[in-house]
């Protein structure tokens, strides 16, 4: 994890601010756990990433958690597939990927990043942040993002509750995975939670499952939604560039 990473996390629950602190655990092995400065709140980092989720977390979250680490090393060539019958999975990424309006040196969060998939398609100039609650898709993406030289932080942790500050991000992202989440509309009011004022959010699922315009939370401006092909659509809103009320946003 970089040094300057740190200034943009907190507790998932408390939303405490977090230190680093270093431990000696077995065999004298030394190994790093980020703390929040009150409560002591403990969060493991385990091979460069951190984890912010609980064995109990991961128990209830077990179906969709097994599925997806069952499917990590296929998953992209499911998808490479799928693309080519249906006229490219490049065109279908890039047709809602360029609605994120990334700069250089913009800090970008895919919240259910699964295998970086989308990282290759954007721009390589801007800094990513990536959350999936499956270990096995988080080491597929590491290894999709070391392939590319792409600048990727990488985080184990639930997307209804993200480990992030307010206003911390200059685009905010969910592809194809909402439909799956318990509590959709908290999930949405944290992606705006961490976006900054002024800044676009962007959510992509399948057609069928409905679109959530109506989960949006109050004050956001600019709601559109576009239809794309493989029977997806694409729902984007900004987040106002002034101060909203905290509880709109929790």
């Amino acid at each position: 994890m970089k040094p300057d990473t740190l200034n943009l996390l907190c507790s998932p629950v408390s939303h405490e601010p977090l230190e680093l602190v270093y431990e000696e655990g077995a065999g004298g092995i030394t190994r790093e756990v980020l703390v929040t400065i009150k409560s002591r709140e403990r969060f493991p980092i385990y091979r460069g990433i951190p984890v912010f989720l609980s064995d109990n977390e991961l128990t209830q979250r077990n179906k969709n958690k097994n599925f997806y680490n069952f499917i990590a090393p296929l998953y992209d060539l499911l998808h490479s597939l799928q693309g080519s019958a249906r006229g490219g999975e490049r065109k279908v990424r890039e047709a809602f990927l360029k609605e994120l309006e990334i700069s250089d040196n913009d800090r970008v969060l895919e919240t259910s990043v699964g295998t970086g998939a989308n990282l290759r398609y954007l721009p390589p100039s801007a800094r990513y942040y990536g959350l999936d609650i499956s270990w096995k898709m988080l080491k597929q993406c590491r290894r999709v993002a070391d392939r590319r030289h792409l600048d990727v932080e990488l985080f184990l942790g639930d997307a209804e509750k993200l480990p992030f500050k307010n206003s911390v991000f200059d685009a905010v992202f969910n592809i194809c995975s909402l439909r799956l989440f318990n509590d959709k509309a908290r999930a949405i009011k944290e992606m705006a939670r961490v976006a900054k004022p002024g800044r676009k959010i962007v959510i992509v699922d399948q057609r069928k499952a409905g679109v959530p315009e109506d989960l949006i939370p109050p004050g956001m401006q600019h709601v559109e939604v576009k239809e794309i092909s493989w029977d997806l659509y694409c729902l984007t809103f900004k987040k106002p560039p002034y101060k909203l009320h905290p509880d709109m946003l929790t």
